[in-house]
């Protein structure tokens, strides 16, 4: 691929991330043109003024594919602009994420995760409850959401929401998320999104 190529696939990506932040809970797709829709936002999103940090299994492998991708460097975990979680939870450690200041609230970290599966529509079979193979179903109000969405996310543990509900319980202090699927599908959730576990 070219870098004209690259170039142009990060800046669609870009755009899509701005319409999922404009629009929390909607599922949007982005280029098949590259196997991993992760490494594909992490490139559009991390630079060299950043600092990111890597949460689960495959750590080491995961900076070194990041540090080369996007000159960033790595930060312990409350000091990171972007939290990666490809495992699907963070076992409670994104509860210590910067949330930013009240002069300056978007100073507060980005959590990417990378999960299984994103749908607006109930999977088949139903989903079951609680386990990393099932599907949770969410209810997301606030800004950019017409009344209410409900969308259903596979591969990612329960208690995560609860803990992004506790990070963004003080608004405009927390954390904006990004979920990005097998599929390359993403949805975002700002730190301004009321989120409730169902």
């Amino acid at each position: 691929m070219t870098a004209k190529e690259e170039n142009l696939i990060t800046q669609k990506t870009f755009t899509t991330l701005l319409q999922a932040v404009s629009h929390p809970g909607r599922v949007y797709s982005l280029s098949q043109e590259l196997e991993s829709g992760l490494i594909l936002v992490i490139q559009t999103l991390l630079d060299h003024e950043v600092a990111f940090n890597v949460f689960g299994h495959q750590r080491e492998e995961w900076e070194h594919r990041i540090i080369r991708a996007t000159s960033s460097r790595t930060a312990n975990i409350e000091d990171a602009d972007f939290i990666i979680i490809p495992s699907g939870g963070s076992d409670g450690a994104i509860l210590h994420a910067k949330r930013g200041s009240l002069e300056y609230p978007d100073t507060g970290a980005t959590v990417i995760y990378s999960i299984n599966s994103l749908s607006l529509i109930p999977p088949i079979p139903p989903f079951v409850k609680g386990g990393m193979r099932g599907n949770l179903r969410i209810t997301l109000k606030g800004p950019g959401i017409n009344g209410e969405i409900t969308p259903f996310i596979g591969g990612i543990k329960k208690d995560e929401f609860h803990y992004l509900k506790e990070i963004n319980s003080e608004y405009p202090l927390g954390v904006d998320s990004i979920f990005i699927d097998a599929e390359n599908r993403i949805m975002c959730i700002p730190r301004s999104t009321k989120i409730e576990v169902i």
